[in-house]
């Protein structure tokens, strides 16, 4: 079995306009659920803090339905961190409001940061709060998955990240080029392998000895957009603990976003 970590921020999506339709996200959480969706040897846990109330309790009784270890997810008295979403007619997200709860300030306790040690991978984000603890989760032998989202460019702690992490994510949008140097410059900077996105435009992948091409797979309707680059990520991730060549992982990522953006939610059920 493959010990896989969700670690940091978590939330729940809550859509007004929708009648409050609502579901349990965070990076992380979304590609946990995309990953145990395709594999079967996966042993899943979420290294969080959610609230206890009913948005917590809500998030509580999805991991359990997946199977997933909850030993080091902390239930703290106050609210989950929720927010509040607009959706385009294009079936893109805006966010609208929200609200911090108890994740606000938030630290993980040493048993946490232990716990993660013990872990084969992880996945984690900016907004997880670990950045000071990567150097010695990575020193320990546990694999970095990192989401750099849209912030790869401007976030000021991208350059402490990059010696740590295993493979990394960064959306571009457009910007082939910047995407690019991004990538290059992530390998030169340690990591093993960088993968930028682009949207319709398809992804690249750089591994440090060639730059990776993958195209889009098309999807017949957008519902909702949202768990496109987390989808995308757990297909490529699936193909990559399958010891797949680049180019493979980088179709399975495509392949799995085009199922996953012609649904509601950022992961299948």
């Amino acid at each position: 079995m493959i010990r896989f970590a969700a670690a940091g921020f978590m939330c729940i999506d809550h859509y007004p306009q929708f009648g409050g339709r609502s579901y349990v996200t965070g990076n992380g959480v979304d590609v946990l659920f995309n990953l145990l969706d395709m594999r079967k040897d996966i042993e899943a846990s979420v290294v969080a803090a959610v609230g206890d109330d009913d948005f917590g309790r809500w998030a509580r009784e999805e991991f359990g339905k997946r199977g997933i270890d909850m030993s080091r997810l902390e239930v703290l008295p106050g609210a989950t961190t929720l927010y509040e979403l607009l959706l385009t007619e294009e079936g893109d997200r805006v966010h609208h409001h929200m609200e911090p709860g108890v994740f606000r300030d938030y630290s993980f306790p040493e048993a946490s940061i232990e716990f993660l040690k013990s872990c084969d991978y992880m996945h984690t984000d900016f907004t997880g709060k670990l950045i000071d603890r990567l150097p010695e989760i990575s020193a320990a032998g546990t694999k970095v998955f990192f989401d750099f989202s849209k912030k790869a460019l401007t976030h000021p702690d991208t350059s402490r990240v990059l010696p740590y992490i295993e493979c990394g994510l960064a959306s571009f949008e457009d910007d082939i080029e910047g995407g690019m140097r991004f990538v290059q410059d992530g390998v030169r900077a340690g990591a093993k392998l960088m993968i930028a996105s682009f949207g319709e435009k398809g992804s690249i992948a750089f591994d440090g000895s060639w730059m990776h091409r993958g195209e889009i797979c098309p999807a017949d309707t957008i519902v909702n957009t949202v768990g496109a680059g987390d989808s995308f990520f757990a297909g490529f991730i699936d193909g990559y603990l399958d010891g797949a060549s680049v180019d493979e992982c980088l179709q399975r990522g495509a392949a799995r976003a085009a199922k996953v953006i012609q649904t509601w939610k950022p992961y299948l059920d």
